[in-house]
């Protein structure tokens, strides 16, 4: 293994001025600080260290503002210019900083605001790479996502404008990112197919640092915990980094590949794999139980000391913090995804492209939406009052989360497979494996 640290005089300004930052997920709605709505004033979560490199078109200064050229007619006004009007309310916008929003995956924020009727592509990314599968994030009015799939050679990171689609900036990787990154005090942790793990700069895009584990392994979206970043691999392994100088502090071997992002609550991480089994490891790396699924674990999320697992074995179960089962609910395809949890409702989709909701308490069926033809094997996500999917038949669907009533769907050209959407300011952001990502917006 070769590991690439930061400089000591950056890690030490770093422990200085981040350190006691993370995304803990003990705030009231799930994040480490409660974030207002997409119309409110957000207060910054992780707000890097200012630069000397600051760009001047973030923040206009006074003398961009037009002087209108006759007082006496407010008519001849200068129309406001592209570069004033390139963030407006953008650091407003609710925050998802990590795969599903938190560190439990609920994949619901009560104060993000979608369409609802049907949409158009208020802008389009296209990066050098073929397909887009990895979830994007949103972090005080930056978007961030990886580039790439299977068929690619090499994979890129990039930094957006959520209301423009603008290039903040982007850096190029020797293989592709296939999973959201987790973005936490400053920093973007996520890896890549070629068994590289990076800490980027949010500022800019540098490398603070990189693991290299020597191995073609891909990894999971990770969740970062005070100085602990945890994350699955398809080498059937869950690490743990310092994600301070990027050290290895431990892996727990599973015996099947991890393909879900593991969740964190109450310094317990909770991982599925392909061995059938849901994993619970302590913070320390201590294994305190397992629990078989029956079939290949396909995700996990938790709400309020429940977890939510799917699997190969077309269940969907409720399990609680010391491994039991509460219920569990069968049908006629896997559930394929990590699942979406709201304070009533569990959305999951199956591989034969059904959309269902169950009631959290019981598992009884709510509803079913079998509209898409392909299936349905990425996460949904819950923002103001709808559901939010994509499919492998290269559309996404916008459903009423209570009644599971059809709002819109838009065609892509190509499968969602992997990628879950996500919902701010009045738009929903998602990439499709045809290269494009895409903001889709009333």
């Amino acid at each position: 293994m070769a590991r690439k640290r930061a400089s000591r005089r950056r890690f030490l300004a770093t422990v200085l001025g981040a350190s006691t930052v993370g995304l803990s997920g003990c705030g009231s709605d799930g994040d480490a600080t409660t974030t207002p709505g997409d119309a409110g004033t957000e207060t910054p979560r992780n707000t890097p260290t200012p630069t000397a490199a600051a760009t001047p078109t973030d923040t206009p200064e006074p003398t961009d503002t037009p002087t209108p050229t006759d007082t006496q007619t407010p008519t001849d006004t200068a129309e406001p210019t592209a570069t004033a009007t390139a963030t407006p309310g953008a650091s407003s916008f609710a925050s998802w900083p990590t795969f599903m929003r938190n560190d439990e995956h609920w994949g619901h924020h009560s104060e993000a605001a979608g369409p609802h009727e049907s949409v158009t592509v208020d802008w389009r990314a296209e990066f050098d790479q073929d397909a887009v599968n990895a979830t994007p994030v949103l972090v005080d009015g930056t978007l961030y996502v990886g580039a790439g799939g299977s068929g690619d050679d090499d994979g890129s990171f990039h930094a957006l404008n959520p209301v423009t689609g603008e290039t903040k900036w982007s850096k190029d990787l020797a293989a592709p990112v296939t999973s959201a990154a987790a973005i936490d005090s400053g920093f973007a942790y996520f890896g890549t197919t070629d068994g590289v793990f990076y800490a980027l700069n949010t500022d800019d895009g540098s490398v603070f640092w990189e693991w290299d584990l020597g191995s073609t392994e891909d990894f999971t979206a990770p969740v970062v915990v005070d100085r602990g970043i945890y994350v699955g691999s398809t080498s059937s392994r869950l690490y743990k980094f310092d994600a301070l100088d990027g050290g290895l502090e431990w892996n727990q071997n599973t015996y099947g590949v991890i393909t879900a992002p593991p969740v964190y609550v109450d310094g317990m991480v909770y991982a599925t794999s392909a061995d059938h089994e849901l994993y619970a490891v302590t913070a320390s790396g201590s294994l305190q139980w397992t629990k078989d699924l029956g079939g290949a674990a396909n995700g996990v999320a938790h709400r309020r000391r429940r977890l939510f697992a799917t699997s190969e074995n077309n269940t969907l179960t409720q399990i609680n913090v010391r491994g039991s089962t509460s219920w569990e609910t069968s049908r006629g395809e896997a559930f394929a995804a990590t699942p979406a949890v709201t304070e009533d409702h569990v959305f999951a989709g199956t591989r034969d492209g059904t959309l269902f909701a169950f009631d959290v308490g019981d598992g009884r069926e709510l509803w079913r939406v079998t509209d898409p033809s392909g299936g349905v094997t990425a996460p949904p996500v819950v923002a103001d009052g709808t559901v939010y999917v994509g499919s492998r038949d290269g559309n996404v669907y916008a459903v009423t989360a209570e009644t599971g009533d059809l709002e819109w769907s838009f065609a892509t050209s190509n499968n969602i497979e992997d990628a879950a959407p996500v919902v701010a300011g009045g738009r929903v952001y998602i990439g499709s494996q045809d290269g494009t990502f895409y903001a889709l917006g009333e």
